[in-house]
Order: C-alpha cells, then structure tokens, then sequence
C-alpha cells in the first residue's frame, strides 16, 4: 500500500535505495524489437505534422502544418493505419484537435477570424460546434471522456479564464473558482466523466483542485502553500505534487478517486515535475536529484522511485503505460524504457538524424515525431508489441 499523507506510513529511504530498477513477476510490455517509424505526413502542401493524442485503437489525432511565417495549423485524423484525413473546421480555415476518446470521439477548437471555438468531430469525422453562453469567448476544449463529458477553458464576460464542461447533450456548464477568486483551469477529466482535474489560484498561489460528478470545486491539497495535479488517468487518479510551506520542498504524489493523497518517493529538495500518469498508476517526470543535472523519473504504483538510465547525459521521458514501460527521448531519439531497466531507442525515418516519443498506449504503439531527409518534422508511430 502506498504511503499516505497524515497515516502510517513508511521509513523513509535513503538515496541509493530509492533508485531501484523493477524485476517484478509481471513481465511488462514484450520486449520484441520495436517495428517503425511509420511517417504519417501532412495534408498536401503542408510541410511538418505532429499526434496530439491517440487512443487505444491505434486512432491518433493532432496538426498538420505549413509555414512558419505565417504558420498554418489543421485539425487531422489518423485512421491505425496511418492514413489521414483533414478534420472540418466550421466558420475557420485553422484549429487545433486535442485529445480522442475510447470511442474516436475527438475535441478541440477552431480559430475564427475573432474568436476560438470549441468543436467536437465524431467518429467519422463530421464536426459539430459546441454552444457558449452569452458573452463568453475565446473557448478552447482540451479533454473528452469516454462517456462523451469534454472540457476545456474560455474567458468569461469580464475576461476571466474558468474552467468549463460541456455534457453529451450540449448543456455547458463554469466550473468556477475558489472564493474570492477569479482564475481556474480544467486540465483532465477521468475515463467516466466523473473527475475533472485543474488548477485555480487561491491567495497569489497555485492550487490544485478538482470537480466531481459536477460538483463544486475543491482544492486536493488544501493545507499546502501550494500545489498542481494535472494529470489524471481513465480510473480517476491525478498526479501532481504539492509544497507544504513556502520554503518547503517539492512533494510529487498522487490523489485516489475518493481525494487520498498518496505521496511519490522524492529524496531531493530540488523541483520535480510530473508528466504523466499510466492505466494501473505508473507516473512518470523529470527532476533535480542530484542539482544541477535533471533526471527521468519513474514511480511504480507503490511510490517507489526508479531513475531512468541515461549514461549521466540526460533523458527527457513524457508518458508510460499499464505495465511502467516509459516513453520519451535520448540522445535525440526515440527512446522507451522498460521495467527491467532495459533502454531501447526507437527506429528513425530514412535520412532523418533524431525523434521523440511523446505517447504510448497499453496496445504497444508509441507516438510522436522524427525529422525527415529533408528536415521536416513529422509524426510518426512505433510499435512494440
């Protein structure tokens, strides 16, 4: 059981104990060599491309873009194969797809010539303009659960930036703010729709806060001086870290449905940030240990602290999966990580010289990025299994 604030909790572990590698019985991802990249283009004419989100069916959506000057971002859609497919952008030529669902339900925003909208695609492709009440603009949907729940962010009549949910029948709803205060932000929302993960500001600070079943707001570390949580997976767990007084250090943890806080194995009192947290409660980061080199980081769903091998030249790590295998990049490339401690870079297109792993689902595919012979950047796909 993982330690928890304010109960028992366990001897805390020197440095060298902290740094394990896991060889538990449950052998994690299959560690066949890895097959890819697959480049997955660009709408023509347009020069570079990046996944924003993918789902466990290999459906994968994000940017196709031209320029820089100016640049040129489009809504698209990957099918698993790989094929694209532009997404509509009602009332604009530009906008930005964020997050898919289980179901291929997709959710982002489109720019017009005075405002962002926010727009929900179906499985099919066909958009749909999610309604704002009056006076409020400039809203962006970030999330959307599988049960069909989206968030996001907009500014309200008085310029203000809340959070926002909008239900499957159109009904959008404020989410509000700590009182007294004017700022709020909606980050995750769980796989049912029930848990809403954010941050609001509360007497000059950062806090995190959550909404349930859409409820009012509540902070999740509400003694500590400040705090941030994110990240949230489909079961409803948030990742974040917290500071208990204003000189105090850093507290990586996470938070169960029911708001426990479960602190991470931290041995440092320099910054840690947490990127992501995986299916079964591996989260993954990046920190100061040793200042002023910053380390990859992984917690099993224990708390217990692993730092990725890097050969002391650095690693970034963005996401994990079900079974801890994490995902990022080395040395400039493609990288995974695999509970043994076994480090594999990933494969790089033809005349390419780097990559970057940004996603990884629990079906084997890692997402993300690699220059082409001709130094464009496009996304790409690898899988393991």
């Amino acid at each position: 059981m993982r330690n928890r604030v304010g109960g028992s909790r366990r001897q805390a572990w020197s440095l060298a104990v902290a740094f394990v590698v896991f060889t538990g019985a449950l052998t994690g991802t299959a560690q066949a060599t890895p097959v890819g990249p697959v480049d997955l283009g660009t709408l023509p004419g347009d020069d570079n491309s990046t996944v924003l989100a993918v789902n466990e069916a290999g459906v994968m959506v994000g940017l196709s873009m031209s320029g820089p000057n100016p640049q040129r971002k489009r809504p698209v859609r990957w099918d698993a194969s790989g094929q694209i497919m532009a997404l509509p952008t009602p009332g604009g030529t530009e906008g930005q797809v964020r997050d898919i669902n289980t179901h291929g339900v997709s959710v982002g925003y489109v720019l017009t010539a005075t405002d962002a909208v926010p727009t929900r695609w179906d499985a099919a492709g066909l958009a749909t303009t999610l309604q704002v009440p009056p006076g409020y603009h400039n809203a962006t949907a970030s999330a959307i659960s599988d049960t069909g729940v989206a968030i996001g962010n907009w500014l309200t009549p008085d310029n203000q930036f809340h959070g926002f949910r909008w239900d499957p029948d159109g009904q959008a709803t404020d989410l509000g703010v700590l009182p007294g205060e004017t700022w709020s932000m909606a980050e995750g929302i769980s796989g049912d729709g029930q848990i809403i993960a954010g941050s609001a500001m509360r007497a000059g600070a950062n806090h995190a806060v959550r909404w349930v079943n859409g409820g009012p707001i509540t902070e999740l570390a509400p003694q500590s001086w400040s705090s941030g949580a994110g990240r949230i997976n489909k079961a409803g767990v948030t990742a974040g870290s917290m500071v208990e007084t204003r000189s105090g250090p850093p507290i990586p943890a996470t938070w169960d449905r029911d708001g426990t806080i479960h602190r991470l194995d931290w041995p440092s009192p320099h910054s840690v940030w947490l990127y992501h947290i995986g299916s079964t409660g591996y989260v993954v980061g990046t920190g100061y240990l040793n200042a002023p080199r910053r380390n990859a980081v992984l917690w099993d769903p224990d708390g217990r602290l692993t730092v990725l091998a890097d050969d002391n030249l650095g690693a970034e790590v963005e996401a994990v999966d079900a079974y801890g295998t994490a995902a990022g990049s080395f040395q400039r490339q493609a990288t995974v990580w695999y509970r043994d401690g076994q480090r594999t870079q990933l494969g790089q297109l033809p005349g390419g010289s780097r990559g970057q792993a940004y996603r990884i689902t629990d079906s084997g595919r890692v997402v993300g990025t690699a220059d082409t012979s001709t130094g464009k950047t496009h996304a790409v796909f690898w899988t393991l299994r």
